[in-house]
């Protein structure tokens, strides 16, 4: 059991090593872009712009009435009914 605890105080002092490391690296980042201050903090990133030609998604269920539904499904038959006969 002695190993086991010996190992995991070493596992904590890389931690701490490792945040300290990124601690500097924070503050030598924060000093190239001009800025002062002692800590960053991460800026979220700005959503996705859309452009007005983009066309908006359909987002949700979608009620098909009954005469769009027998469209679909015309079109279905005779796409399937295609393939069948290309197929031989």
């Amino acid at each position: 059991m002695n190993e086991n605890t010996e190992a995991i105080a070493a596992r904590h002092a890389q931690i701490k090593q490792l945040k300290s490391d990124i601690e500097a690296l924070q503050r030598a980042a924060t000093v190239l872009r001009g800025k002062t201050g002692t800590t960053t903090k991460a800026t979220p990133a700005s959503p996705p712009t859309t452009s007005p030609e983009q066309p908006k998604t359909m987002r949700g269920p979608h009620q098909w009435s009954a005469a769009e539904k027998a469209a679909i499904g015309k079109r279905m038959k005779a796409y399937w009914a295609k393939r069948r006969k290309a197929k031989g």
